[in-house]
């Protein structure tokens, strides 16, 4: 009996083990100036950090995943969330009078609702600080910032677009989710007693693919078409971000007319000139994909680069290339502000950069989110699986994007 009850009590004793440290691999936000965890704080009286407010139309999946999210990046954090919260509906105003900062998810239908519509009044006239987190996925209920604008009553608008509030984009897509979050939690840090003082709180994660230095180890010659529009301003970004010294950096860019011999990689940047301003980039991709050549694909999601929804290329990419597959392979989608980062990491790795050997450490200085009003991966699955995807695979800010049309991409959770 002793025997069986020390067997039970290791396996317990291992199990527990494991348990904590599974729960010690999942990466929390860390100051960037000290590289230690935020002490997070709330004003006497208080109980939620953050209220997430939204319709549930069209932002109850998103709400659901930023609160889990927040909880594991910051886990001593209280997030307000209606289906799990949520005791008395006639208690709204009570539950934004207890809450330190107000979320505003702002998605097709939500000004348009009457519970919303409380919410937002009442933090208005509480004076709470807002953070606006807006849909990108026209599918989702995303649109521009204008359109979103216009269904808010008039009287409303000042108070909540023109007072710099923080804004970030929601994309639906994991490696660029962590972005937004950093934001989110800039806010809420911001206005809790310990960071009063400060303007702005630059937030770093262990292993963000913001922070990550690259290098190209391995020659890649890349070819970037004059056929193919806004290319060449792509690859000169990337080799900006990852090979300033392109004579030591082991990329080269190539911009003739015909396809050199010495290519490894076409770039195919895919925006609403692609395919219609230059018949001669159909027949490249078309020899490139006949030569075996790799082809990286960008998409573009910047208005003011000409970005669009993807759904556009199917109408303008010749039928041939269509059925020969080219789409199978999912395009990188090029985000601007400080999205556009983790686009230009992913798109460097496709071109086969890897990390830098010199960056051993955990965190990189200049892996911020700065400023409480500047703006913007994680999957619905966790913190823990967006970082295993990571190790496996290895606006214009956001004011700016919302001036075009809402981004698409190509890739849902």
């Amino acid at each position: 009996m002793i025997i069986l009850v020390a067997v039970v009590l290791a396996f317990f004793l291992v199990g527990a083990i494991i348990a904590a440290r599974r729960v010690a691999k999942i990466p929390t936000i860390r100051l960037v100036s000290t590289k230690q965890p935020p002490e997070l704080s709330i004003v006497r009286g208080l109980t939620w950090h953050l209220f997430n407010s939204h319709i549930w139309s069209t932002g109850q999946d998103a709400v659901k995943v930023i609160k889990g999210e927040l909880e594991q990046l910051l886990p001593d954090i209280k997030v307000f969330l209606d289906v799990d919260d949520l005791k008395d509906i006639g208690a709204l105003e009570e539950y934004i009078q207890s809450s330190q900062v107000i979320l505003f998810f702002l998605s097709q239908g939500y000004f348009r609702s009457k519970n919303c519509l409380r919410e937002v009044r009442s933090s208005l006239e509480k004076d709470k600080p807002l953070v606006l987190v807006q849909e990108a996925d026209p599918e989702k209920g995303g649109g521009t910032l204008q359109a979103l604008r216009d269904e808010c009553p008039e009287d409303l608008q000042p108070a909540i677009f023109d007072n710099d509030w923080p804004l970030t984009i929601w994309y639906r897509i994991d490696e660029f989710q962590l972005i937004s979050l950093k934001i989110i939690a800039e806010a809420v840090l911001l206005c809790s007693p310990n960071f009063l003082d400060r303007t702005s709180l630059p937030l770093c994660v262990s292993g963000e693919l913001e922070s990550q230095s690259l290098a190209f180890s391995k020659p890649c010659t890349l070819w970037a078409s004059p056929a193919n529009a806004g290319s060449l301003a792509l690859a000169d970004e990337i080799a900006a971000a990852f090979a300033p010294d392109r004579e030591t950096a082991g990329l080269t860019i190539c911009t003739t007319d015909d396809r050199p011999a010495s290519a490894t990689h076409l770039l195919l940047y895919l925006n609403e000139d692609s395919f219609v301003s230059d018949e001669r980039l159909a027949e490249q991709v078309k020899q490139a994909r006949e030569d075996k050549l790799k082809i990286v694909m960008a998409h573009e999601n910047d208005p003011a680069l000409g970005g669009c929804q993807f759904s556009r290329f199917f109408e303008v990419t010749p039928q041939e290339l269509i059925a020969g597959g080219l789409y199978k392979d999912l395009a990188k989608s090029c985000f601007p502000g400080h999205h556009r980062k983790v686009s230009l990491v992913l798109l460097a790795k496709s071109l086969g950069a890897t990390p830098a050997r010199s960056r051993a450490g955990l965190f990189a200085s200049g892996s911020v989110v700065e400023g409480s009003t500047s703006l913007a991966m994680r999957s619905l699955g966790g913190l823990s699986r967006v970082f295993a995807k990571m190790s496996s695979r290895s606006s214009a800010e956001a004011r700016e994007v919302s001036g075009g049309e809402a981004s698409s991409v190509q890739q849902q959770v």
